[in-house]
């Protein structure tokens, strides 16, 4: 699966994913997923095995269950060059 960006696009629309994800428009399965598809062009499969989690663990934390373990996120977002962290609203 090759990634659906292409390099010229890949600044701008990278840019709107974090601004969206700022704004807390997309949830973190969310992001994670349109990373994986649109911008690595890995299936699920193969980049459950890069992360070193299950397939099925990775398809939980993409549709965003509350049951997933935080470490585990933390292990899907760490090869696509993100950390999770907590922000305080730049509002406050």
């Amino acid at each position: 699966m090759p990634p659906k960006v292409e390099d010229d696009e890949r600044e701008a629309a990278q840019a709107d994913l974090e601004k969206r994800m700022k704004q807390g428009k997309i949830s973190v399965g969310a992001a994670v997923r349109e990373i994986r598809q649109r911008f690595v062009g890995i299936t699920l499969e193969d980049y459950a095995r890069l992360c070193g989690l299950s397939k099925t663990t990775l398809m939980n934390i993409e549709r965003d269950d509350p049951r997933v373990l935080l470490e585990s996120v933390k292990k899907a977002v760490q090869p696509l060059g993100y950390q999770l962290s907590l922000v305080p609203p730049a509002d406050l």
